[in-house]
């Protein structure tokens, strides 16, 4: 009887050290699970702070283009040239006697 009760107790034993093992592999599994949701989390924190970075870039980068097309518009304007022309270069405009037009065929297809 004596070495029935040894039995059990080693029985016992054995299940006290599994449950122990199964506790720590169920805390490691938890603790594990719950680092990579919080990575998870944080890296997509830090994509949406970069998502405001290039909305804010891009916003900043389409304000300068509308600028330069402004800029690039008035500097390309005919009166502009004219005046450039006439009195920087100190060109005149021909007498209509010197205008020659020339005519372009159309191509035959």
């Amino acid at each position: 009887m004596n070495s029935g009760v040894g039995s059990i107790g080693a029985l016992v034993f054995e299940r006290s050290k599994r449950g122990k093992f199964r506790r720590v592999v169920a805390t490691l599994c938890i603790i594990a699970g719950l680092l990579l949701y919080v990575g998870g989390k944080v890296k997509i924190m830090r994509l949406g702070y970069q998502i405001e970075a290039l909305e804010h870039e891009k916003q900043e980068l389409e304000r300068a283009n509308g600028s330069l097309r402004i800029e690039a518009s008035s500097l390309a304007s005919p009166a502009r040239i004219e005046e450039i022309a006439t009195k920087r270069l100190g060109m005149v405009r021909p007498l209509k006697e010197n205008i020659v037009i020339v005519k372009r065929n159309a191509p035959k297809q």
